[in-house]
């Protein structure tokens, strides 16, 4: 199992477009097995108050539906400080895990570059 953060140790996949835009970008399988290590880094990210953090789901081989704590502790975390949250690049097995748990509803959800088109800056 990759690990989805791996990226982040080795190359650093969090960009800002600008201070107050966040890119995350996650990848592996996001489980229950390391959703409590995603978490942590996601509460790192938040921690600096973005306007907008913005999650790449491109590179996620899988997300169980235990795994989707972090989605839930991000929105938690936003809307308590004014914070815009959306997610990109879903693939397609992460977007019916999310929508049957009804995030879709409170989480913007895109296939591709969503409304920043940022792409993850400079990755």
């Amino acid at each position: 199992m990759r690990h989805p953060l791996h990226r982040f140790r080795r190359r650093g996949h969090i960009t800002t477009s600008s201070p107050d835009h966040v890119f995350l970008r996650l990848s592996g399988e996001i489980t229950s097995r390391n959703a409590g290590l995603v978490g942590d880094r996601l509460r790192d990210v938040l921690r600096s108050r973005p306007k907008v953090l913005e999650m790449d789901l491109g590179n996620v081989s899988h997300l169980s539906s235990d795994g989707d704590a972090v989605f839930f502790m991000a929105l938690r975390t936003a809307r308590l400080y004014g914070m815009r949250v959306v997610v990109t690049h879903t693939p397609p097995q992460a977007h019916r895990t999310l929508s049957r748990l009804g995030l879709e509803r409170v989480l913007p959800l895109y296939e591709g570059d969503g409304p920043f088109g940022s792409g993850g800056g400079d990755q």
